[in-house]
């Protein structure tokens, strides 16, 4: 009887402290953060616990002491059998609470944040940030991925910051160095896009173009601030009427003589007064009622016109051989049409930096090249500005992409996988382009026309510098280069080429930007760039002073007329005079007053 007693003494201690251990380990599991799997929980079946709301808790007062005077003699019915306990079914083992629906769309949208995070993905990061604010505080528990989304919010702000204050573009694709700072562009992969390898893209036709940096800004800024358009043929309109007024007036310059007719500045008939032939144009079309302006080939016969008028052809009266244009300014038309103070307003609008500037860069013409980087830059810079804005909004940024064709690269655009190591874009399939560096090489090598300029002007950020020269910023001029950071980051560094200079002064440089996945133009200081080097390449001043001497020997009328006003100190009376000294005054308005 004793024994009996025992054994049923030991049974409900031993059920009893099963019924208890059980959900203590689950418990432990989860501050461990783990979730249970019902499937394993399932997996014993031989000796789970009995269902916890049928097992009564033992409780100490209710069992039973042992009376030495009377021993209770408990039926059969009343001893717990000794046989195996039967498992829990999964739905019967204590589990954490089930992920709600809402907290369900939660991690979908964080698990939806790609792995590369560019600026672009703002929009689903702030959508998964709502979201999870709108949870509870026990859901908010359950969203076991959540600090993805905060690792997503602190590398969008970043590149805010960074696109904000940090260098806006990408680095040499040379070096295995991270562009994190600079290339915010889009990262695409053969994975996300039906695009193959080899297969051209059309811009705007495919995700992997993502071509930012077009002409639309600077179109749009002609748009709203001239009410003026160009067609994208207007740069060939200009050399048309150029080479038919050659041809009329039977003239032949030392270009023309060369096999790739390519202008220098031992050229004679270099035309600098394009922005002026505009701005008379639209004086005239707007004294007709016009208020919106588009230059294409439609307007050639009256440019034409405008052209002879402000370029006479001056012979030498010894030597009528010897020519050049006279090459007027707006302060020859506004005396010679006695144009009103009030009218001159839209002579000068159409001729002031900006404009100038705007007309250079979308229609990539010399013309208007020569007059936005000033009359005393070279011919031979102009060629290489002129070369880097005829690939504004047709080529993007390619890290490690380089070109040494003349023209344009039939591979650009060509579905291609970046090879480069140290960008984020590496192993992604992207339109074949250009980096940084590689946009300069081509640039240098289409200005002079000749592939042999790509061990002159040097591959990467690292061997242009090295190739360029200290140059103080009052001897720094257009076609010089701009660098962000010193020789001390090697190739961890982002170049462009000086094309300007504002009102106040400032640089403008035009650079291939991984940011605008393009050619773009701008301030220099603000796209991050400090420092100048200037290639050697370049005619010195030397050389363009002799250039100018043995010129000098085709004296024109034009030029006796300025050396004789030059050697009186008389006031510039003659109109010729007063035109010229307008080219002198850099903003094409100075002595407008005295013209009165």
């Amino acid at each position: 009887m004793k024994n009996k007693y025992l054994m049923k003494i030991l049974c409900i201690t031993l059920i009893s402290t099963m019924v208890l251990a059980s959900p203590v380990s689950i418990m432990a599991s989860a501050e461990e953060g783990f979730t249970v799997n019902s499937e394993d929980a399932g997996s014993v079946t031989e000796t789970p616990s009995p269902e916890p709301t049928e097992t009564p808790t033992p409780d100490p007062t209710g069992t039973p002491s042992p009376e030495p005077t009377g021993t209770p003699d408990p039926t059969p019915t009343d001893t717990p059998s000794p046989s195996p306990t039967p498992s829990p079914e999964p739905t019967e083992t204590p589990e954490p609470d089930e992920i709600s629906k809402e907290t369900q769309e939660v991690i979908d949208l964080i698990d939806s944040i790609p792995s590369n995070i560019t600026l672009d993905c703002e929009e689903i990061i702030v959508e998964a940030e709502e979201a999870y604010e709108n949870l509870s505080d026990e859901e908010k528990a359950m969203v076991y991925n959540y600090v993805t989304l905060l690792q997503a919010r602190e590398l969008l702000d970043e590149l805010k910051e960074n696109e904000a204050e940090k260098p806006e573009d990408g680095s040499d694709g040379e070096n295995s160095f991270n562009d994190s700072d600079s290339n915010s562009g889009d990262s695409f992969s053969s994975e996300n896009t039906n695009v193959q390898v080899g297969q051209k893209v059309t811009i705007g036709s495919s995700s992997i173009s993502n071509l930012h940096a077009g002409k639309g800004f600077y179109l749009d800024s002609l748009e709203e601030n001239y009410n003026l358009s160009f067609s994208d043929d207007f740069a060939e309109v200009m050399e048309e009427i150029e080479q038919e007024y050659k041809d009329a007036n039977k003239l032949v310059d030392v270009s023309d003589t060369e096999e790739d007719h390519l202008t220098s500045s031992r050229d004679n008939l270099l035309v600098r007064n394009w922005q002026d032939i505009l701005a008379v144009y639209i004086y005239q079309q707007s004294k007709e009622g016009t208020d919106t302006f588009t230059l294409d080939e439609t307007a050639k016969e009256e440019l034409a016109e405008i052209f002879a008028q402000m370029n006479p052809v001056v012979r030498d009266k010894k030597n009528i051989t010897k020519v050049s244009y006279g090459n007027y300014h707006i302060n020859y038309y506004i005396k010679k049409n006695k144009i009103s103070k009030d009218d001159r307003e839209i002579l000068k609008k159409y001729t002031e930096t900006d404009c100038k500037l705007l007309c250079a860069v979308v229609t990539g013409a010399k013309g208007f090249v020569r007059q936005s980087v000033g009359e005393e830059v070279s011919e031979e810079r102009v060629n290489v500005i002129t070369a880097a804005y005829s690939l504004v909004g047709r080529v993007g940024y390619f890290w490690g992409g380089k070109s040494t064709t003349i023209g344009m690269d039939p591979s650009w655009g060509v579905a291609t996988t970046v090879d480069a190591d140290g960008s984020r874009t590496t192993g992604s399939l992207r339109a074949y382009g250009l980096d940084c560096s590689g946009f300069v090489t081509w640039a240098v090598i289409n200005g002079y026309q000749d592939q042999e300029m790509q061990g002159v002007i040097g591959d990467g950020t690292s061997d242009q510098w090295l190739k360029a020269n200290t140059v103080s910023e009052e001897d720094a001029q257009p076609g010089d280069l701009v660098f962000q950071r010193g020789p001390e980051a090697g190739s961890d560094n982002h170049v462009g080429i000086i094309c300007g200079q504002t009102d106040a002064g400032d640089w403008i440089a035009v650079h291939c930007s991984s940011s605008k996945n393009g050619v773009t133009v701008g301030e220099a200081y603000s796209a991050s760039f400090r420092y100048i080097r200037q290639p050697d390449f370049y005619p010195t001043q030397e050389e363009l002073d002799e250039i100018e001497k043995e010129k000098s020997q085709n004296t024109s009328i034009l030029a006796a007329l300025e050396e004789e006003d030059s050697k009186s100190s008389s006031p510039k009376k003659t109109l010729t005079i007063l035109e010229d000294d307008d080219t002198e005054a850099g903003d094409g308005f100075q002595g407008l007053e005295v013209l009165d």
